[in-house]
């Protein structure tokens, strides 16, 4: 344990009946000893709550540590930890940390939750405000490691509201139109609309897209390599569409194998970069503002409405399983009609594409299926499946 000049170790056990805590303070260190481990413990947690009532950490104090070990022992990114200090400016921050008990935590953050943004002068939005109590916590939790504070305030407040799981999806028109005017800006040497047309095609992330580099490019551009990325599942290596082949080939001619290929810079462009490129392109095709990620999301839903299992679509986006796909990025009616589809392949005998062959269909798994299924697709399905066997 560590708090300001004071550090404590132990308790060691030096005999049966000896524990002893081993502490330095100012540069001189001591040891005590007692008779039992819990005394020994007892002791320890005395020494504590003196020495923190006696240091008074404010919430700003507080926030620019955790910045600190975000940045130095975390190795985030110098933007991702300036954002994370912005989100947290709503805490009060000449307050003590010890200060803010659970009745003004719920008061914060309801204050929160009904406070214009001085920015736009709307509400801020579910999943905005969920995250900024999330960090809240985040922060009051290693306030209590780094044994600033005692409790997370925080720990206990219930989020209000329901954050909206997903982002708003172009239609297939509209996305058709979205990608003709990136094809034909990709054509003139646009390189961040063809970095959008792999968002659509290929289901990337903003920052898969952002990093790649020529070398990336490979058996002649029907390859394109994602050597890491934002989880252990986002390594993957993807089939280029033919259509893209072209004009990825041309991309990489005009850059060294070692640049990025859709961005100028040597390094690699900030988060809001490809979010405005992609606001840019929407304006240009005259259809609704999406943003990246929504552009991952379609993918999800037209590869899924196409007829592509739901662990392939999750391969392709780097998801170790489907339940994340469905979850945040592929339509709700899309995973409903890929649910439908399975049943109707397994109650005709055809069981799973990629599976061993069977005499018959798993009733435990159409029974699983049918149970996922909402009330109306369900009825449908099985009138289908009645007027069929009729």
């Amino acid at each position: 344990m560590r708090a300001g000049t004071l550090n404590i170790w132990g308790p060691y056990r030096d005999a049966p009946n000896k524990y002893r805590l081993k502490i330095s303070e100012n540069g001189e260190t001591r040891s005590i000893c007692f008779r039992t481990y819990e005394e020994a413990e007892l002791a320890k947690a005395r020494l504590r709550d003196d020495i923190a009532s006696q240091q008074v950490y404010t919430i700003g104090e507080a926030i620019s540590q955790f910045c600190a070990h975000l940045a130095e022992t975390r190795g985030i990114k110098a933007e991702s930890v300036a954002w994370t200090a912005a989100q947290l400016e709503w805490l009060p921050e000449n307050a003590s940390l010890a200060s803010i008990n659970q009745e003004k935590a719920e008061k914060l953050y309801k204050e929160l939750t009904v406070t214009p943004n001085p920015r736009t002068g709307k509400l801020l939005a579910t999943a905005t405000h969920h995250g900024r109590l999330g960090l809240a916590r985040r922060l009051y939790e290693f306030a209590i490691k780094q044994d600033m504070c005692r409790n997370n305030p925080f720990a206990s407040v219930t989020p209000i509201g329901r954050k909206r799981v997903g982002k708003p999806q172009l239609r297939i028109d509209e996305a058709r139109r979205f990608e003709q005017k990136a094809i034909e800006l990709a054509q003139a040497g646009d390189a961040a609309a063809l970095g959008a047309l792999l968002m659509l095609h290929l289901g990337l992330r903003q920052g898969e897209v952002a990093a790649r580099i020529a070398r990336d490019v490979d058996d002649e551009g029907r390859v394109l390599w994602v050597p890491s990325g934002k989880t252990k599942n986002a390594r993957r290596r993807l089939k280029v569409p033919e259509v893209l082949r072209p004009l990825l080939l041309r991309q990489v001619e005009i850059t060294p194998p070692g640049a990025l290929l859709f961005y100028k810079g040597e390094k690699v462009p900030p988060t809001n970069y490809f979010w405005s490129q992609v606001r840019r392109l929407c304006h240009l095709a005259e259809v609704p503002a999406v943003c990246p990620h929504s552009l991952r999301g379609l993918h999800a839903t037209l590869a899924l409405e196409g007829g592509a299992t739901a662990d392939a679509v999750a391969r392709a986006l780097g998801h170790g399983s489907f339940s994340m796909t469905a979850r945040h990025y592929a339509s709700e009616s899309s995973v409903d009609n890929a649910k439908a589809t399975k049943v109707s392949s397994l109650l005709g005998g055809q069981g799973a594409a990629d599976g061993p062959k069977s005499s018959g269909p798993d009733p435990d798994q159409i029974l699983g299926l049918l149970k996922s299924l909402p009330a109306q697709q369900l009825a449908e399905l099985l009138s289908k499946v009645s007027r069929s066997a009729e």
